[in-house]
């Protein structure tokens, strides 16, 4: 921390202190690109909050988050994002959920081999900025994913093992890895923690899955942390030998875990840069969202958009032929693809005036895919 004082590389801090110039609380404003929808948006992330401990539950935090928002929203980042240390917190703070990652824990016996690795290699030196540009490309093409100038080289090359994928010369994948001890009494056997592992095509992870399939010697089990929930398929035998079996017989074969949380800051802000749909919609509607929002007042009350073909825009006020009642945290999470509208309304959390159109604003404003991110902050 002493050192980004004096030289921010991951961003700024901002301090809460008191009369007599005691610190009691900060929050580091971190400045992202985050891929929303196909767009790079500006995005302000909120990192290492904390509170001095003698003075909890004096509103530090959410002081601390409420100028973070502001400040952002000001500066022209529609959306904000952050790891949780507890969601219920952030979400009255107006977070929503947003990704999700599957922890695999198969044995390398159980990976499907496909006789083939000859296209990886280890990355050296020099493939520094070839593997950085790979990755930026990717992060543009996938929902969710973001891009800062200090996290992403540190967050691929601070870990012991990156290893390339190339075909014709070109990068087509890439994972990062390390050894995880797995008993305190040998150092015979680990396991293998992949942290990311991001390709172009499936021959890129056959390759992949055959130099794990290979380990079997001496790793006792490779941990993918995956945003992929169907990447079982690449194992016969996808138990994750953590013995929770359900029923005395139906095992565990991944361990679901949360990312981040995402939160729409400026409503106006937001709308001007996303002004396509998902898809077609079938007719031309005016949707009035009736948002909620406790800390940005300027969100709350209701905003009235367009959406005709592929597009849909802010306009004046209604007549509306359908309302969306939702707090600032749901609303955040369906753009974002979270979950469905369709879920939303299953479960009570956003409420619809015309349950016929639910398709229809969904692919207004929601989006089919489940945001990706590799990125912890």
């Amino acid at each position: 921390m002493e050192g980004e004082l004096r030289r921010p590389d991951e961003g700024r801090y901002l301090g809460c202190f008191d009369d007599d110039g005691t610190l009691l609380g900060s929050i580091l404003m971190m400045d992202f690109s985050l891929n929303v929808r196909g767009v790079m948006t500006p995005m302000g992330a909120a990192a290492y909050v904390s509170t001095n401990f003698l003075h909890k539950k004096e509103h530090i935090a959410r002081t601390l988050l409420e100028v973070l928002m502001r400040y952002y929203a000001k500066a022209g980042a529609p959306v904000s994002c952050l790891h949780p240390f507890n969601p219920a917190f952030y979400h009255k703070m107006g977070y929503g959920v947003c990704n999700e990652n599957t922890l695999y824990a198969p044995k390398p016996c159980y990976i499907r081999s496909y006789g083939d690795k000859s296209g990886l290699s280890y990355a050296r030196g020099g493939d520094r900025e070839a593997v950085l540009d790979y990755y930026q490309g990717y992060a543009k093409r996938t929902h969710g994913a973001t891009v800062h100038h200090y996290m992403d080289p540190h967050r691929i090359f601070d870990m012991p093992y990156v290893v390339l994928c190339r075909r014709d010369g070109r990068i087509t994948g890439y994972l990062t890895f390390e050894f995880v001890p797995v008993d305190h009494y040998t150092d015979c056997y680990h396991d293998l923690l992949v942290r990311e592992m991001i390709y172009d095509d499936a021959d890129t992870l056959r390759q992949f899955m055959t130099f794990f399939a290979s380990q079997a010697d001496q790793i006792e089990r490779v941990r993918f942390l995956s945003p992929d929930p169907d990447l079982h398929m690449m194992f016969t035998n996808p138990d994750s030998g953590e013995n929770r079996a359900h029923d005395g017989c139906i095992q565990e074969m991944g361990r679901r875990t949360m990312g981040y949380m995402c939160r729409i800051l400026d409503m106006e802000g937001y709308f001007k840069l996303q002004g396509h749909c998902a898809g077609p919609v079938d007719r031309a509607f005016v949707l009035e969202l009736q948002v909620e929002d406790e800390f940005i007042a300027e969100n709350s009350g209701s905003w009235f958009l367009r959406a005709a073909g592929d597009r849909v825009e802010l306009t004046e006020r209604g007549p509306a032929q359908v309302t969306l009642r939702t707090g600032i945290a749901a609303l955040s999470s369906l753009v974002m693809g979270a979950y469905s509208l369709r879920q939303a309304v299953e479960h009570g959390i956003i409420g619809i005036s015309d349950p016929s159109y639910i398709p229809y604003v969904q692919n207004a404003i929601g989006w089919p895919e489940k945001p990706v991110n590799y990125t912890y902050f």
